[in-house]
């Protein structure tokens, strides 16, 4: 194997490590808020989300949301909740699921 080759190798060896650290102590949501994706957050059974009360921590990554007890029949919901950025790119994407 050339160098130029395992130079390469060993960048995207860095890159990839490099993210998963980011990921594993910075979480999913800070990933989500700073560089698109989707983060998915699984409610307590027999919770439901009172939706209009998500939002970010100010300069944080963390969400904050209000949840109340579901009705005796009530039907666990998916909210999905987008971000639309002005080029189109590093969108995000949070659903809260029910259940």
């Amino acid at each position: 194997m050339s160098g130029l080759k395992k130079a390469g190798l060993g960048a995207v060896v860095a890159l990839l490590l490099v993210a998963g650290v980011a990921y594993l102590f910075l979480g999913s949501q800070y990933i989500t808020k700073r560089i698109g994706g989707t983060t998915t957050i699984e409610l307590p059974k027999g919770k439901k989300l009172v939706p209009y009360t998500v939002q970010w921590e100010p300069n944080g990554s963390h969400i904050w949301y209000l949840t109340e007890d579901a009705e005796p029949g009530y039907t666990p919901k998916a909210y999905n909740f987008h971000e639309s950025s002005n080029l189109g790119i590093l969108e995000g994407t949070i659903i809260f699921q029910e259940r």
